[in-house]
């Protein structure tokens, strides 16, 4: 309960990281208001009759090239949304242009000096064209840079054609195309122009039949010439990757036709708004699957490598870039409408205490998994004990790992649990060690224990996975239930499964010499004593001597296969 309030806390920071409280609070006494924004004066801008000349002297076509940089400048283009202002600025300033051109307004329609805030220069069809100060400099108003598209349609029919493709040049292609489309086709029947729908439809026909040279033409060069150069697998399926990267330029090349048919300002921003999204999540999705054959390869390499750290690594790092790929391409779309990533950014260090403590667990699974990478307890394919749990370690994840126990379920441990524990690495272990006791009779001659354990150390040393050092066999306590041999040995082996089989072959070893040696192995008391009443001395056999207990063992271990 208390991690889902700090969660909850959270989650009102990040929404509203500056004014997650209703009510308003006092500022303290300590803090102090902002340093107002310093506006640096500038030449070209010193009054209203600077600021004209400026803009007449870089738009004037005759002077040979049009100085678009420094006629933008004295526009006020703050209202223009940021993913679209250079190219919309540019589109203002020639238009604003052609039709002062048009009226004859030239610099002594401004005044050099004045006291006043705001000033209309002129009127042109209805519309004021005005220029406000800002701070010790002169731009024209918002206002009209707003108001200049439809100024520029209620004079276009009277504007010369000769001039306007003498204004744009080789750059402003939208203005060399309106010079040519007849007016009636410039009547406006639903939000853009007529000829604009029909261009925009021969445009997407275009783009479609574009998409699938771009297709094929994608395909050859991944397929054919950069698959075998960065030696990518020849079962790997390139084609998928071909569609978003055809996507992707396919709306870069939609975007440019759309500054060629000059759209209404506010058509032309949402559009442009949603063509970058799509483009985004393409390349989001190349990058994606990149990362995928990135992965691929390096677990290819992984699976090459004798080392078991690549089989841990390399899944981490395909995820974190993974990762990396989503958060960039949200913040990408995020800043293309407008979201101020930056302070999404400050609201998220803000809210970043509460969110760590909500996220406290998954915050030491993560550092659990690079303490288990660094350290390296333990590796994939190993069998280990962790509190209690046995299991082969299947997968080491950002936040568990992964165990496949002896029943074959598959048991998910959080890192952070995993390092605090005690782990008992079984597979680290170069052998495996068996310890068993064998009880014999009371009434079993000396002469035939020594035998008997003569014969159990031949099977052993015999034994191709039996450590020849490590073999023990001896006489080794006197118990209410008979004499205890000791029989301990280490199985070259670290898989459990054969572990099992090499101990089953060694016991029905040890027990066939028990029979043909004719020991007699005791249980618990009760039966002890019910063999020890039904036992007759016609029963008894002659002793076995060492040497035949030997040949004996020799005999039954000749079936072991040595590897």
């Amino acid at each position: 309960m208390r991690q889902f309030r700090s969660f909850l806390f959270a989650l009102v920071l990040l929404i509203n990281p500056l004014g997650a409280w209703s009510q308003p609070q006092e500022p303290l006494p300590t803090q102090t208001p902002p340093a107002p924004l310093v506006i640096l004066p500038d030449n070209d801008l010193r009054s209203p009759r600077s600021t004209l000349a400026t803009f007449l002297a870089a738009m004037d076509p005759s002077e040979g090239s049009i100085e678009i940089e420094r006629a933008i400048k004295t526009l006020d283009t703050a209202d223009i949304p940021e993913l679209v202002r250079q190219e919309r600025a540019e589109e203002v300033a020639v238009k604003l242009y052609a039709v002062l051109d048009h009226i004859g307004v030239t610099s002594s329609k401004a005044p050099a000096n004045t006291t006043v805030d705001a000033l209309q220069i002129t009127q042109v069809a209805g519309f004021a064209i005005y220029m406000d100060r800002n701070g010790p400099n002169w731009r024209f108003s918002k206002a009209t840079v707003a108001d200049t598209p439809a100024i520029f349609r209620e004079l276009e029919g009277e504007l010369s054609k000769k001039d306007m493709r003498e204004l744009a040049g080789a750059t402003k292609t939208w203005l060399t195309i309106r010079t040519y489309i007849p007016e009636q086709l410039k009547n406006t029947t639903f939000m853009i122009e007529d000829w604009q729908w029909f261009a925009a439809i021969c445009a997407i026909v275009l783009l479609f039949i574009l998409h699938r040279i771009i297709l094929l033409i994608f395909r050859w060069i991944i397929i054919a010439a950069l698959a075998p150069r960065f030696g990518l697998p020849r079962t790997l399926n390139l084609q998928p990757l071909g569609r978003p990267v055809a996507v992707a330029l396919l709306a870069t090349a939609l975007q440019l036709f759309l500054l060629t048919i000059d759209l209404p300002m506010h058509v032309y921003t949402t559009a442009v708004e949603w063509i970058a999204t799509v483009r985004i999540v393409a390349l989001a999705v190349v990058g994606i699957y990149l990362v995928d054959i990135f992965g691929e390869r390096l677990s290819n390499r992984a699976s090459r490598s004798p080392s078991t750290v690549d089989d841990i690594l390399y899944p981490l790092v395909q995820k974190g870039l993974w990762l990396l790929v989503i958060i960039v391409g949200t913040a990408q779309i995020l800043t293309v409408h407008g979201v101020n990533v930056s302070g999404l950014v400050a609201g998220l260090g803000l809210g970043g205490l509460a969110f760590a403590l909500a996220a406290k667990d998954t915050v030491e699974n993560i550092f659990g998994s690079i303490a288990i990478l660094i350290d390296q307890p333990f590796r994939v394919g190993d069998s280990i004990n962790v509190g209690g749990v046995m299991g082969v370690v299947e997968q080491i994840g950002l936040r568990s790992t992964r165990l496949r126990t002896p029943d074959n379920s598959l048991v998910s441990m959080p890192n952070s649990k995993v390092i605090a524990s005690h782990v008992d690495n079984l597979g680290a272990r170069q052998a495996l060690r068996t310890r068993v006791v064998l009880n014999l009779a009371y009434d079993t001659p000396p002469q035939s224990v020594d035998a008997f354990c003569a014969g159990i150390r031949e099977l052993l040393s015999s034994h191709p996975k039996c450590k020849q050092d490590s073999s023990l066999v001896f006489l080794n306590e006197l118990n209410i239930t008979g004499m205890g041999i000791l029989i301990q040995f280490h199985l070259v082996t670290r898989d459990p499964t054969e572990e099992l089989v090499l101990k089953d072959k060694i016991f029905l070893a040890i027990l066939t010499l028990a029979q043909n040696l004719q020991i007699r192995l005791t249980g618990a008391p009760q039966e002890l004593r019910m063999m020890s009443n039904q036992e007759t001395p016609a029963d008894r056999t002659p002793t076995p001597t060492r040497e035949a207990a030997i040949a004996a063992a020799k005999q039954l271990s000749v079936g072991w296969k040595r590897v």
